[in-house]
């Protein structure tokens, strides 16, 4: 049964996880980076939260760093969750 285990934790979490992390922190960055560009006036880039709710321009970096901390938070807690399967996966 535990072989059972590892292969779909192997098989699902795995995968799922790995990409989660990446994402996580690819867009943790890019809210920052789009944050900072629609402040100083690049109006192309849109920032809403609800549709037909915009943020207000004056507080689109805060809202982008908040939004990146809320990723980043997501990234520390899948990396460990991740390496917690990692290591399930290589006890016998």
């Amino acid at each position: 049964m535990k072989y059972i285990y590892k292969g779909l934790i192997g098989l699902f979490c795995i995968p799922i996880l790995s990409v989660w992390l990446a994402g996580s922190l690819i867009c943790s960055v890019i809210a920052v980076i789009a944050g900072v560009l629609r402040n100083f006036g690049m109006g192309w880039i849109g920032m809403t939260i609800y549709p037909g709710l915009s943020v207000p321009k004056s507080l689109s970096l805060p809202f982008g760093v908040c939004l990146a901390a809320v990723l980043m938070l997501s990234f520390l807690y899948t990396r460990r969750f991740l390496r917690k399967c990692l290591v399930y996966l290589r006890t016998s």
